[in-house]
């Protein structure tokens, strides 16, 4: 028998790489308004350098949020939850800490609860912080 209870936990994300979370944010906007190619990208993020750009973009593209087909780039429709989630969106959940904390297969599941469709991709961009309640 097992004397353990279930408690509950508060978990919160934020971006990974806090340092691009404006262009990441910026890129995903544009392009939802038609900027989809480099030069629009460029000419339409002028607070941006180009450097940043390309880092910002290579990590959405290694995250699978965002696609290059024939030159035009698309935003991968899970980058809005995302958002929401680190803008600090809380999730309150029937866990113990314990059972959360370093547990992607479970952090994946929870992510796809909730409409993720690809939640490597979202941990990848993402950092969990698990607390108790």
């Amino acid at each position: 028998m097992s004397t353990s209870s279930t408690t509950r936990v508060k978990l919160s994300v934020q971006w990974g790489a806090w340092q691009f979370r404006e262009c990441f944010i910026a890129i995903s906007e544009a392009v939802r308004l038609g900027y989809a190619t480099n030069d629009e990208l460029i000419n339409a993020l002028p607070q941006f350098t180009v450097n940043r750009l390309v880092l910002g973009l290579d990590k959405l593209l290694a995250a699978e949020m965002s696609h290059i087909n024939m030159g035009t780039l698309s935003i991968d429709d899970d980058i809005r939850i995302v958002e929401a989630l680190a803008a600090g969106q809380v999730l309150e959940l029937p866990l113990n800490i314990e059972q959360l904390e370093r547990n992607d297969p479970l952090m994946r599941k929870i992510l796809m609860g909730i409409g993720v469709r690809n939640p490597a991709g979202a941990l990848a961009l993402l950092k969990p912080k698990v607390e108790g309640v």
